[in-house]
């Protein structure tokens, strides 16, 4: 090679270690483990490269890269969840509008296809930002003619849509808030939440409550990679134990048969002894020499088999030993995920079961009804002039409130009856095999039993109301649909004085 070429090869590979530095910087702040390993190839490859060092570098990161894409497709898929939920509510919210449902449809089909995509799903997150940015300046015409075919509601925003955002942020704060007591920017937000937001002020209040909920899955991602590590390691050192065990027992089965043969050679030497000898004397004499020879070669392999089994006595004890550390390990993180599993599935303040719970509870319940062909019903509860009490008497017993109330609603059910708490001072429950008449008497003693709580906050006396909305499936129907009409009739019982029942047979 001549110089010309050799110094052409030396400024390719300058200029190709200035390229994977540059490169390098992509990937900071995605974990401390990673941007310190990219600071060590970011030095390897500085001034004079270190090539052989580099590559070292790149094998540990290429480790670490395989590592994390289990946590980022998981954090991918949380993340789309999120989303399409939001987008979904939106939808639900503006559903007489055309133009305003195409957008929202199409944003989920975006959604659908972002899965194994960073920057698509970045960019699917910034195009719902800038929906929600738009419904504050569609509110702000105030009061006017009917909506056109392109432009929502604002008396829908104003109302129906600010209350189920309101509804979710109340459920996401208590969560957190217990999750994260010492987070004072939690606190302060769940205290400008009770006084009321702007539509402006919600929107931030989604950021932040966004970003503790993508930090708080990333740390959940890397306890579950820690896990799986964990679990490989202590599988990887029983692995091998069991290989030097199966290997132990091949060498103590090939020395067992070589001194089998050892023996059969002498036995065979001693027959044709006998056979030539010509005098018992040398008879005698060459019969104690070769029961001494075998002797030896019996105490020798007792010996060897004894030292032997002692190794394979010490594996088999060290295998154990580690299926023992593993057991427990495998129980603890069982435990671990049936805790968070629970967590996940339980309202903090009131410990009753939460949205997500009563998801689950009402596909499957909905499933039951319509292989026995049965009724199945859904009520929404709602606690009267709740934040006169948190004004009032202050946030503690607001919380005090909720957890006497959804206590008592509780109690008031029987067999497989299902309450959980929907957020803020609203409650879903599920009645199945039950009909209409019924749900309106049930619900009737349900109301009465929250009037009759002897309450007192700062040595007053309070009576607690609320006012109950019940549906019940149709052949048609879907969660979504059953509940929004519970919905709609319990703001019929909120406008007709509160503290009262409706359901569908009393419109």
């Amino acid at each position: 090679m001549t110089e010309k070429q050799l110094q052409k090869l030396k400024d390719q590979h300058v200029l190709l270690a200035q390229f994977i530095v540059r490169l390098s910087a992509f990937y900071e702040g995605y974990s401390d483990e990673l941007d310190t390993e990219l600071q060590t190839l970011r030095s390897h490859l500085a001034g004079q490269p270190d090539f052989t060092l580099a590559r070292v570098s790149m094998d540990k990161l290429e480790r670490l890269f395989q590592s994390s894409e289990q946590k980022l497709t998981r954090f991918n898929h949380a993340t789309i969840e999120v989303v399409e939920q939001s987008v979904k509510s939106l939808q639900r919210s503006f559903a007489h509008d055309d133009a305003f449902k195409k957008h929202t449809a199409q944003l989920l089909t975006s959604a659908s296809q972002t899965e194994h995509n960073l920057f698509a799903l970045i960019k699917l997150c910034l195009n719902v930002i800038a929906l929600y940015r738009q419904l504050p300046a569609s509110s702000a015409a105030g009061p006017g003619p009917a909506p056109s075919g392109n432009q929502p509601s604002s008396a829908l925003l104003s109302d129906k849509f600010s209350a189920t955002v309101h509804s979710e942020l109340q459920q996401l704060l208590d969560t957190y808030s217990t999750k994260l007591p010492d987070n004072h920017q939690l606190a302060d937000l769940r205290q400008h939440l009770d006084n009321g937001l702007s539509h402006q002020d919600l929107l931030q209040t989604c950021l932040i409550i966004l970003r503790v909920l993508v930090k708080d899955s990333l740390s959940e991602a890397t306890f579950s990679g820690k896990v799986i590590q964990s679990l490989h390691n202590a599988l990887g050192a029983v692995n091998k134990d069991v290989s030097r065990s199966i290997t132990k027992s091949q060498d103590v089965f090939a020395s067992r048969v070589k001194t089998d043969d050892d023996m059969l050679s002498q036995l065979s030497v001693f027959e044709d002894t006998v056979n030539e000898s010509a005098s018992v004397e040398s008879l005698r004499s060459e019969a104690q020499r070769c029961l001494q020879k075998m002797a030896s070669t019996l105490t020798e392999r007792q010996e060897h088999e004894q030292t032997e089994q002692n190794e394979l006595m010490g594996l088999l004890q060290n295998m154990q030993t580690q299926l023992t550390t593993l057991e427990q390990q495998t129980e603890f993180y069982r435990r671990k995920l049936a805790e968070q599993v629970i967590a996940s599935q339980t309202d903090p303040l009131t410990r009753l079961p939460n949205r997500q719970a009563y998801n689950e509870r009402i596909s499957a319940l909905r499933q039951q009804a319509r292989a026995a062909n049965t009724s199945l019903c859904l009520a929404v509860a709602d606690i009267d002039h709740f934040k006169s009490i948190n004004d009032k008497y202050g946030h503690a017993a607001g919380d005090k409130t909720l957890q006497i109330v959804g206590k008592q609603l509780k109690s008031g059910l029987t067999g497989t009856e299902f309450i959980s708490r929907w957020g803020g001072e609203e409650f879903v429950m599920i009645f199945p095999a039950t009909e209409l008449g019924v749900l309106k008497q049930k619900l009737d003693r349900l109301r009465t039993r929250l009037t009759e709580l002897p309450l007192k906050f700062k040595q007053e006396k309070v009576t607690i109301t609320a006012s109950f909305g019940g549906a019940c499936f149709g052949p048609d129907d879907t969660a979504d649909s059953v509940f929004e009409r519970a919905d709609n009739l319990l703001y019929s019982a909120k406008r007709s004085g509160r503290n009262c029942v409706v359901i569908e047979q009393d419109k």
